[in-house]
């Protein structure tokens, strides 16, 4: 999977829209009220000139009649915030009589439809550079829907266009995502490089998905696309088709359940993602199913500590896998103190655990002699202890444990404006081999 970054000159293209007073005291959630003692009389929401209510309202827990405590406030907040469609999310509370409350959560907007420079790394490679451009709506009709355009020169060229409605009826429960894309690729294979040489892949697919949001938490995805794969030389084992063209149906189901605070840098919920596809339906000469897991919990020890834990698994049954649909440690899938090393099989386990320690709490800085683009920016600093383990195998060998590679240490992580999360860590393996990381996004 690609990591797609947009270049801090994209900045330039959010801003900030100004707030009118309300014409009421707040009382602000960080003062402490007792838990227990108000519940939710009303929601109002402030800031949102674009933004749809019911898209804010979706991802509160906090519902009419709920019993008002710091932490659903702080969670709501968070929630909010991952949405991307805020640079700042404030709830405050307004008590009234007989133990009720009203909440007004007052959200600062970004630009929602601005061009952008892509610059990216593919497979967390630094060397692996690759640039473009794009056109997005990341608020079409303020229903948090998606309109994408983009295409990308340099390392693994491509192009593609995305479209993504979560907001099928006002309450939430559907979502509808199309996409078309095309991928030159280069071969990730060291097995095909090791017996044939060097080789790229072309990939055109296209997919359409529909989703069914239940409650807050729940999430169940339906895909099904079409793909076609030709190389650039063909030999065996990198398509399944002699003529060095695969085409093939794929059908995918998927469960999500997120519990997460913040996604772009969690610190408290779990996640667990369930997914099966089919490639090749019916059976033809593509045949493969992949099971793929990912569980990831996040404890709050306390104001200051966060306990993560993460396993994943992705395993293959059926026909024969080609070089790819093989998956590998090393590209995007990482073992630090093993980071550059790439591992390559059939079947994939991994695991990883880290504590945060919160250097500096994430904080607003309001910048006024800066243009309003950049006068409120978002910063953070988390120190971290880390381990990482796994393994891949082919189905023709046996799994083993002892051919784990490991890896543990310890980084700096700095949360900046824009959801954006730069990582720099030092790392040592089993045989106490050191290498220094710097990488983009948060490990898990």
């Amino acid at each position: 999977m690609k990591l797609v970054l947009l270049s801090l000159a994209a900045i330039y293209f959010f801003s900030l829209p100004s707030l009118g007073k309300a014409s009421v005291i707040f009382q602000d959630s960080s003062f402490v009220i007792p838990d227990s003692v108000f519940v939710v009389d009303s929601i109002s929401i402030a800031g949102n000139s674009q933004t749809k209510p019911f898209v804010i309202l979706r991802e509160m827990s906090l519902q009419h009649g709920t019993t008002i405590t710091q932490d659903l406030l702080r969670y709501d907040q968070s929630r909010i915030y991952s949405l991307g469609l805020f640079n700042q999310v404030s709830i405050y509370v307004q008590p009234t009589t007989g133990g009720r409350a009203n909440l007004i959560v007052e959200v600062n907007e970004r630009w929602f439809i601005f061009p952008f420079p892509v610059v990216g790394i593919k497979d967390r490679d630094w060397k692996k550079l690759y640039y473009g451009a794009g056109l997005l709506h990341s608020n079409f009709r303020g229903r948090n829907e998606k309109l994408y355009g983009m295409f990308v020169f340099g390392y693994d060229p491509s192009g593609e266009v995305w479209y993504r409605n979560p907001f099928l009826s006002d309450n939430g429960s559907y979502t509808f995502d199309a996409k078309i894309a095309y991928n030159k690729v280069r071969n990730k294979s060291i097995a095909a490089q090791t017996y044939g040489g060097n080789f790229s892949e072309q990939h055109f697919f296209t997919t359409i998905g529909l989703g069914k949001r239940i409650g807050l938490h729940h999430t169940f995805w339906l895909t099904a696309g079409y793909e076609f794969i030709s190389v650039s030389e063909f030999q065996p084992g990198r398509t399944i088709s002699t003529d060095g063209k695969d085409k093939f149906p794929f059908l995918g189901f998927s469960y999500t359940y997120d519990t997460r605070d913040l996604a772009e840098y969690t610190s408290s919920g779990s996640l667990i993602r369930l997914a099966i596809t089919k490639y090749g339906f019916p059976a033809n000469k593509i045949d493969i199913i992949r099971y793929a897991t990912d569980i990831r919990h996040f404890y709050p020890i306390d104001s200051k500590f966060v306990l993560a834990g993460r396993l994943f698994t992705n395993n293959a049954a059926a026909g024969p896998t080609p070089s790819y649909n093989r998956v590998y440690f090393g590209y995007t899938e990482r073992i630090r103190g093993h980071f550059k090393e790439v591992k390559e099989g059939e079947n994939l386990l991994g695991f990883s655990t880290e504590i945060h320690y919160k250097l500096v709490e994430p904080v607003y800085m309001r910048l006024k002699f800066l243009p309003r683009e950049f006068s409120i920016l978002r910063f953070g600093v988390v120190a971290a202890a880390f381990a990482d383990g796994g393994t891949v195998w082919f189905r023709s060998h046996v799994f083993a444990l002892d051919q784990f590679a490991r890896g543990y240490g310890f980084g700096i992580h700095f949360l900046l404006p824009y959801s954006i999360v730069l990582r720099t860590d030092y790392a040592l393996n089993e045989a106490r081999h050191g290498e220094f990381i710097l990488d983009l996004g948060s490990s898990f």
